[in-house]
């Protein structure tokens, strides 16, 4: 009997282990702590392929640069909510795909750190890399370590922090691009991108 019950107990502890893996981070507005800033954040809900804007920004100069047949918006993830926002839209980057570009100035900031959910639709990319640019010309990964992550066909939360390049603090030419490594090129699929925020402290 007691060998029964260990068996028992065993199952659902490793149940309730699978059922957690599959768990979406927590919906709803990100905590910033006290020492850290909300530098920039683009909701999309507007749904306007002409403002390019962030929806909160600290520094002139940040904007999106898209790479991609076109663009459109649909709807839209509640992870990484930031201030008032809802789910409302999200960007969506049809194929054929190159990458898309956030312009974020760090001026005045160090300890930075990136925030976004992301999506593709099932003949979209399924991984995706992150590179950042301190000149506005070449973009690396060096302070990244692996910048490589899946995309998988429901919001997931993305989360970078880009702290060991001292190049990175205080640039106003600072910069992230987020490229598709796979399924881009043909003339169907999209990836959608949504709430993404930069963070950072006040030097």
């Amino acid at each position: 009997m007691k060998q029964l019950s260990f068996c028992v107990v065993l199952i659902t502890v490793i149940l309730s282990s699978c059922i957690k893996d599959r768990l979406q981070p927590a919906a709803g507005p990100v905590k910033v702590s006290a020492q850290d800033t909300l530098m920039y954040y683009w909701d999309f809900n507007a749904g306007d392929s002409s403002q390019r804007g962030a929806t909160i920004a600290i520094n002139k100069g940040a904007i999106y640069q898209y790479y991609c047949s076109y663009i459109d918006f649909t709807g839209g993830s509640n992870l990484n909510l930031r201030g008032t926002s809802d789910s409302g839209q999200c960007l969506r980057l049809r194929n054929p795909s190159d990458s898309v570009i956030f312009y974020m100035p760090t001026t005045g900031f160090d300890s930075i750190s990136i925030q976004f959910s992301e999506e593709a639709s099932g003949s979209g990319p399924s991984q995706n890399a992150i590179y950042y640019t301190t000149d506005g010309v070449h973009y690396v990964a060096t302070a990244i370590g692996n910048n490589t992550f899946a995309v998988g066909t429901v919001f997931s939360l993305n989360t970078f922090g880009i702290y060991s390049d001292p190049a990175v603090n205080d640039n106003p030419k600072f910069a992230i691009k987020i490229v598709p490594l796979n399924n881009n090129t043909g003339a169907s699929g999209n990836d959608r991108i949504d709430n993404v925020s930069m963070v950072g402290v006040r030097k």
